[in-house]
């Protein structure tokens, strides 16, 4: 197989064939790198993001895999079929509002009954959730007398509006079903569809479909209506109910896991059913012969037949779950309830993952998953990693994901615009409508903060930390300090610079450290953090980060020395560099022992910004000058490339 000599090239495989990037399907791609078979892909266990397998699937038996070495984040998977918006009036406690949604992975969030899972209804209404039930789907059927408003008196009908996007190639089956039911041709790669829904008092539907801005006959809407339920668009798990189907093993309950196939796949195995089922009615033979022998014996006469289920192989095929740690293999049902939960929930997003990877386009289209709770029985640090992982699987598989939470770990910490944070308005004590809290611009912390409730101003100093895709976090106090450890990456000044992987935030002054709760929050997002701070609040500053689990001179550092006016990182500083600001600053050097604080503080910050322009102008420094600077740098290195992870 030919390999690619520069990321540009384009790839030729068999026939003139050319490959496409994976995740943005376009042949120019920047990002895409190589392209291997699918078996060799498995040997290679090649990654998008770490500890995130990707995802291969094979288009044509022969044709090659393709690799997008920035992962699904060279392009947005903003074609592929999404919820976009649902609009609603006299619905619930969703009186008057209109819900967006984020291509990627969304949290709802907010108190008990703030209106999530009305949203969640409404999604139920259209898709027909598939709740994991092999026996039977649950039924999500609008009623006036059960979804109406309770305060709102006179009888206006419900609304609801919902606005879903879809792709011509990954929803191929969807996009043609529509274009024929509506008697109309999609041109563009995307569509939008509005489909709205009236609801009046007797239960009677007023229904309208809208394609690109062309109205089309209102009947399609039960037909799109039905083609999203029985395409399986949609996939519910509910963190707080077991609903899996069980079976009875040697006495004891056992879960089972509802394997969802293609067509293709189902062809197969109705294949080898007929077999079994062959075999099946050649021992139900036997049985019908010694059971007619038995009742033979009674009076009444009585002719008997053995048969299999009809149905016998389905799109849904039950399977056991067991998972193995190290050599011992165990059902999962003697796991915890934590890993029970999180087991499904990935089986969940693998069954989604399946139909949107169809190998064939009359049953490609891209399901929308939804989660309730998925914190549930999970420790906080547990809650941390799997939020991570709900976040990078959204991204590398493609799908839309919704959860409802209470927890600040499952928030969408990589694009807070996406977390909505519902509420209810007040009025003479009573909870009336939903409305969502403006979470946008600087208001982007407001569900995390209510989540840790911790105040708002606090936690805006860290925004930094939410962008960071980093492993590797170096904690710094302010601006100034990022500026010395940046330098400090360059050859310089040091033989052995700070490790050019570690990203350096500020987190904002030794207040933010008095915070556990924050803290703590803070050191599950990355898997490494060392936090440093300087030497003069060291008494107020390591009681909190002990408490938050950290330990002085292992993966915290105090910067400076014990010595007068040095008990800052400005203490470590070349000797050379304090001389000259200081002999030349001397009004600055005189304000420090100025009565007025705000004098004192000025001055200080000042000096600051004085000491590090000096410290950059100077091209170079001795060994013996900088060696306090070296040690830190020296300290802060080791701890990342520890092979082990400190233990918290």
């Amino acid at each position: 197989m030919t390999r690619l000599s520069g990321r540009r090239d384009r790839l030729q495989h068999g026939a003139g064939m050319a490959v496409v990037c994976r995740v943005c399907r376009q042949e120019d791609c920047s990002q895409l790198v190589g392209s291997y078979t699918k078996e060799e892909g498995r040997r290679r266990n090649i990654l998008i993001q770490p500890a995130i397998p990707i995802v291969l699937y094979t288009r044509l038996q022969s044709e090659p895999e393709d690799i997008c070495a920035s992962g699904s984040r060279c392009q947005d998977w903003g074609y592929v079929m999404r919820v976009k918006s649902i609009e609603t009036s006299n619905y619930r406690t969703l009186q008057d509002i209109k819900i967006n949604f984020s291509n990627g992975y969304n949290t709802i969030s907010g108190k008990n009954n703030a209106g999530k899972s009305c949203i969640i209804r409404l999604l139920c209404a259209l898709f027909h959730a598939d709740d994991d039930s092999y026996w039977g789907f649950p039924q999500h059927q609008l009623t006036y007398r059960e979804d109406k408003t309770q305060w709102v008196k006179n009888k206006e009908p419900i609304k609801i509006k919902y606005e879903i996007s879809v792709d011509r190639e990954e929803d191929s089956a969807f996009m043609s079903f529509v274009e024929k039911i509506g008697d109309i041709s999609i041109n563009n790669k995307e569509a939008t569809i509005v489909l709205a829904i009236s609801l009046n008092e007797s239960d009677e539907e007023s229904l309208s479909v809208v394609v690109d801005g062309r109205e089309v006959a209102p009947n399609a809407f039960k037909e799109i209506r039905n083609r999203l339920r029985q395409s399986r668009a949609l996939y519910l798990h509910n963190s707080t109910k077991n609903e899996a189907d069980v079976f009875f093993h040697r006495g004891r309950p056992r879960s089972l896991f509802n394997f969802s196939m293609s067509s293709v796949e189902q062809k197969k195995i109705e294949a080898a059913g007929k077999k079994l089922e062959a075999e099946v009615k050649r021992l139900a033979k036997d049985h019908v012969k010694g059971l007619s022998e038995i009742f033979g014996r009674l009076t009444e006469k009585y002719d008997f037949d053995l048969t299999p289920p009809e149905g016998f192989v389905s799109r849904r095929m039950p399977l056991g779950i067991s998972l193995k740690d190290k050599a011992v293999d165990i059902a999962l049902d003697d796991w915890g309830s934590g890993t029970q939960n999180k087991t499904r929930i990935l089986m969940a997003a693998l069954k989604a993952s399946r139909i949107k990877e169809s190998a064939l386009p009359s049953d490609r289209i891209t399901p929308l998953l939804i989660i309730e709770e998925p914190e549930s029985f999970l420790h906080p640090s547990a809650q941390a990693e799997f939020g991570r992982l709900l976040r990078a699987l959204s991204a590398d598989l493609g799908l839309q994901i919704i959860v409802t939470t209470h927890s600040p770990y499952m928030l969408n910490q990589d694009d807070p615009a996406a977390n909505l944070l519902l509420s209810r308005t007040i009025f003479r004590r009573k909870e009336l409508a939903t409305r969502i809290i403006d979470t946008s611009g600087d208001e982007w912390m407001v569900p995390f903060s209510e989540h840790l409730g911790i105040g708002s101003k606090e936690f805006n100093e860290l925004r930094p930390l939410f962008s960071s895709e980093s492993t590797k976090v170096l904690l710094v106090e302010g601006p100034i300090d990022k500026r010395y450890f940046t330098l400090l990456k360059e050859n310089r000044y040091l033989a052995e610079p700070l490790e050019k992987d570690i990203e350096i935030v500020p987190y904002g002054g030794k207040d933010t450290l008095k915070n556990t709760v924050l803290i703590q929050f803070v050191l599950q997002k990355f898997d490494r953090v060392f936090i440093t701070y300087d030497l003069d609040a060291d008494a107020e500053i390591k009681p909190a980060i002990q408490r938050a689990g950290l330990r002085p001179e292992a993966d915290s550092l105090a910067l400076g020395l014990s010595q007068p006016g040095k008990d800052c990182i400005e203490g470590l500083l070349p000797a050379q560099v304090l001389r000259e600001v200081s002999g030349r600053e001397t009004d600055f050097v005189m304000a420090l022992g100025s009565q007025n604080s705000t004098d004192r503080r000025k001055a200080k910050e000042k000096l600051k910004e004085l000491f590090l322009l000096e410290f950059e102008k100077t091209a170079a420094f001795s060994a013996t000058d900088i060696r306090e600077l070296a040690r830190i740098v020296k300290f802060i290195n080791a701890y990342f490339t520890s092979a082990k992870k400190i233990s918290r």
